[in-house]
């Protein structure tokens, strides 16, 4: 029995995705709110005109596949709590900082995984983190991976 609050988590696969999403099912836990998990992705239109290569599978095709690891996943990240909040999977194709600041408009919190991408790569390549620290509509955590998993 979810209240309107609302926590918003990225998730794009990665170890410190996992660890964001098992802070953020807490953080949904704790104040009885509505867990809503994102994951985004380029669409392979966009992918293949930047990149000037054919991609032979749908946005569609690549939805259900994000949408059934990511499924998993939550479902792994759940079974593992006393209490389970309620929650929503959003897979969709887009720029991730702008569908994140976007969902942020109707949440309480926003949290994010801690990116170890090297300072010039994020620079050259933009970082999402930073992104929705500056421009969501609600507050903001990033969150680190534990020591073990950071250092392997």
């Amino acid at each position: 029995m979810a209240s309107s609050a609302v926590v918003v988590v990225g998730v794009d696969g990665s170890p410190g995705s996992r660890t964001a999403l098992e802070f953020a099912a807490q953080q949904a836990t704790q104040l009885i709110a509505t867990l809503r998990v994102v994951s985004v992705f380029e669409s392979s239109g966009i992918f293949g005109t930047r990149y000037g290569l054919p991609i032979p599978v749908t946005d569609d095709e690549i939805a259900k596949k994000i949408q059934k690891q990511v499924g998993a996943l939550l479902d792994e990240v759940l079974g593992a709590l006393p209490e389970r909040p309620d929650a929503q999977l959003v897979v969709q194709a887009g720029d991730a900082g702008l569908v994140l600041t976007a969902e942020s408009k109707n949440a309480d919190l926003l949290v994010l995984a801690h990116s170890d991408v090297p300072g010039i790569v994020r620079t050259l390549l933009g970082s999402v983190n930073v992104h929705c620290v500056l421009n969501a509509h609600c507050t903001v955590a990033v969150v680190r991976p534990p020591r073990s998993v950071a250092a392997g």
